[in-house]
């Protein structure tokens, strides 16, 4: 008997020990978890800081001219004909919600408008970021911190433009989009309705989200198994009340012009001194980042590459577009060449997660399998912000295309659909992952990239508050671009 109990004796021990180590594992997973937890909100007050510091320093106006609309409806309380001033042409939500600020508080009172809604939209990406459950901890910090630092995301998120309200309310439907998928309740559906009208009702781009979202309506129907009617009728109100609200400036157009997209392209002869931008199928594969490293500012060597114009003018001010100027001053412009090296990294983490994302979205709607929810709802949800982005990108190529106008192709109109980039760049990430040496490489990378923004912003305020700029100043561009030269 005695030899019983000594196994007996022993079998404790090491339940002991078992439990022991299972707490200590769990103790160690719930610290980590506490320290991405503060990190994530100390990148998030960050970003507030940041904005606060850009918002005091930065002038009123990017390249486009906003404030001649804004005077015209504060004037006359009525819109303009596209016609009539330089971006009449867009749609009236972010007027008529500026203009009576305008005649109140002035310029302040319409940027400080920009500043609320650089900051929801900051607000409503790391919410949805931690709303999504398959994000990691780690990965969660890096995606927020992107969007916290971002100085493009940042600046054309702080002008008197509508871009502002298009990057808010892009932010809006994304979130409003995932509501929706966890329950689709008819006021989760009108409210995502309602988004998507307002979109449309702020900047054209958005008409790369209504077949996307109406397709996310679609499945969220065949989910619930909906009879066909029933189907029918859901997409139908859908389509309606966001066609009711957005619609507007497109019915006009067509009425007034025989198109419902008409914009400053067909009525301005300035688009003369941006062409020809197309040199045939190399404006289209030209990827020579030398070029960029070179002339980190927008020249005849890079005003002929698709892939250039919008690779760095997404990334660094390629475009001189702000009373920042750090990016005409050499050799303080040289920031601009380490930024698009170092964003060579998170462009192909984001290139190989869009790639993943797209086959998982295509495996699972063609393949029998069965899969649990929330991997349904993974792909679901990122195939269809995926396909947002990629018809948001079109749309920019195509409008290029059509009026070979270089100025078009800028990476500032993919800011509506940026959260797209960020699930991209979080599979991308999670591919990276699997290798020691590849996640150390993509996390060396977007440390270098973050650390060169917050390098980037620093020396644009320090040269703003040294060498200050008229804040009024409405052309940012001091040259003018060889169309001709090679």
């Amino acid at each position: 008997m005695q030899p019983r109990k000594r196994r007996k004796g022993k079998s404790q021990q090491e339940r002991s020990n078992q439990v022991s180590s299972s707490d200590r594992s769990l103790a160690i997973r719930f610290h980590l978890s506490f320290n991405y937890y503060y990190a994530f909100l100390v990148v998030l007050a960050t970003g507030f800081v940041v904005r606060l510091v850009v918002f005091a320093y930065l002038g009123y106006f990017n390249n486009d001219n906003h404030i001649e609309v804004l005077d015209y409806v504060a004037r006359n309380w009525r819109l303009p004909r596209a016609d009539q001033v330089d971006q009449a042409y867009q749609p009236p939500l972010y007027y008529l919600l500026a203009a009576p600020l305008f005649r109140l508080g002035g310029l302040v009172a319409v940027q400080l408008l920009s500043l609320l809604f650089s900051i929801a939209t900051l607000i409503l990406t790391a919410g949805l970021l931690r709303r999504l459950p398959w994000i990691q901890e780690k990965t969660r910090l890096w995606c927020l911190a992107l969007a916290a630092f971002h100085p493009q995301f940042i600046l054309f998120s702080l002008f008197i433009s509508n871009d502002t309200l298009a990057i808010f309310l892009g932010a809006l439907i994304f979130y409003q989009t995932r509501r929706a998928q966890v329950s689709a309740s008819f006021s989760n559906l009108v409210m995502l309705a309602i988004c998507l009208g307002l979109g449309l009702l702020t900047k054209a781009i958005f008409l790369a989200f209504v077949f996307p979202l109406v397709f996310f309506v679609w499945l969220l129907g065949r989910r619930e198994a909906l009879a066909n009617s029933q189907m029918i009728k859901r997409l139908a109100f859908f389509v309606g009340v966001a066609s009711l609200l957005g619609c507007y400036k497109y019915v006009e157009s067509l009425i007034l012009f025989g198109s419902p997209t008409v914009s400053n392209l067909d009525f301005g002869t300035w688009i003369r001194e941006h062409q020809p931008t197309w040199l045939g199928v190399s404006s289209l594969f030209d990827f020579n980042l030398l070029k960029l490293v070179r002339d980190p500012v927008i020249s005849p060597a890079t005003v002929h590459s698709y892939p250039l114009l919008i690779y760095g003018s997404f990334w660094y001010s390629l475009i001189p577009e702000s009373t920042f100027q750090g990016n005409l001053i050499s050799p303080i412009n040289r920031i601009g060449s380490m930024i698009y090296i170092a964003a060579l990294c998170p462009t192909f983490l984001m290139l190989v997660g869009a790639t993943r994302t797209g086959i998982a979205a295509l495996g699972l709607g063609f393949s029998g399998q069965d899969v649990t929810m929330e991997e349904r709802a993974r792909s679901d949800f990122e195939g269809v912000l995926l396909l947002i982005f990629l018809l948001n990108l079109l749309l920019i190529v195509a409008v290029g295309w059509k009026y070979d106008v270089w100025s078009v192709l800028q990476g500032r109109l993919l800011f509506p659909s940026y959260f797209a980039l960020l699930l991209a760049l979080n599979n991308g990430m999670e591919w990276a992952a699997s290798s020691r040496s590849k996640i150390t490489v993509a996390c060396t990378f977007m440390g270098t990239l973050i650390a060169l923004f917050i390098l980037y912003i620093s020396v644009e305020v320090w040269l703003a508050s040294v060498f200050p700029v008229n804040p009024l100043r409405r052309w940012h561009v001091p040259f003018k671009i060889d169309m001709n030269a090679r």
